[in-house]
């Protein structure tokens, strides 16, 4: 049974313990949050308070929350000198980027960070690989061959990402918010822990043609901003530094504690330049 179809009733005695009185329910705040704790929502609506600190919000997919010890977000405060509630980490695993727009447009219209100012979008991965593993699921093909068969679907599917991010920053900046968005990083030559491929492990013959679809991916990002008047955080020029060292890769779609490291540096150079 739904939200909407629970049936009220009179408080009722339960074990010497009495139930919320009546009264407590003509508190709009006090009612939603029994809505919310009782019926057990969830989905895009999450019962949350207003938090007046945030400034920063960093709002992606998993490349903003993942699996490694720590995300980008959470070395921001030292390198730009400021308190750790001063950000909120609003990734969400595995989202695309029409998703993302809608809870977006939902975190703002909720007033959840009343007094921030800036908005960190980093969404369009998995956008590409759902549609990857779906049409060239172990990586043979390359995006940038002259016989490539996907041609014309990989334009169609990049098209609406860059619409999207396009909606999500003319969303953010319609509510004052600066507008950062970030390119994505490519992977290097090593074998890689790969949970979507075939044997798990991706090869470096598929990490070449993986970066060839990154490349494109980034291309759109990198226009989608211009288009938006949103400031790119270019991660993917941080490139070099990354794949210097395979360490700072958790798996092959995550980057680990180290390069979430590097990653940060490229966001608070970026919001320090524009400053």
């Amino acid at each position: 049974m739904g939200c909407a179809d629970r049936e009220e009733g009179p408080p009722v005695e339960d074990n010497g313990m009495k139930s919320i009185p009546p009264d407590s329910y003509r508190s709009p705040l006090i009612w939603t949050a029994v809505v919310a704790l009782a019926c057990g929502c969830n989905g895009d609506f999450d019962f949350r308070l207003p938090d007046p600190a945030v400034r920063v919000v960093a709002f992606g997919d998993s490349a903003t929350a993942g699996p490694a010890e720590m995300d980008y977000v959470e070395f921001l405060p030292s390198l730009l000198s400021q308190p750790a509630g001063a950000f909120t980490n609003e990734g969400r695993g595995g989202e695309t980027t029409d998703r993302g727009v809608g809870r977006l447009r939902s975190l703002i219209t909720r007033g959840l960070f009343p007094n921030a100012d800036t908005v960190l979008f980093w969404e369009g991965g998995n956008d590409l690989t759902d549609w990857i593993e779906e049409r060239d699921g172990l990586l043979i093909f390359s995006p940038s061959s002259p016989g490539y068969p996907f041609a014309e679907q990989l334009t169609e599917l990049l098209d609406d990402v860059q619409a999207n991010i396009e909606s999500a920053i003319d969303i953010a900046r319609q509510a004052g918010l600066q507008v950062y968005v970030s390119t994505y990083f490519s992977l290097p030559a090593v074998s890689l822990d790969c949970d979507p491929l075939f044997l798990s492990i991706l090869l470096p013959s598929q990490a070449a043609n993986a970066n060839a679809y990154v490349a494109m991916l980034n291309e759109r990002i990198r226009s989608a901003a211009l288009n938006g008047g949103a400031v790119v955080a270019d991660v993917a020029a941080a490139d070099d530094t990354l794949r210097a060292e395979p360490r700072n890769y958790f798996n092959c779609n995550h980057l680990s504690a180290r390069g979430n490291e590097i990653v940060a540096k490229v966001f608070s150079d970026t919001i320090r330049a524009g400053s």
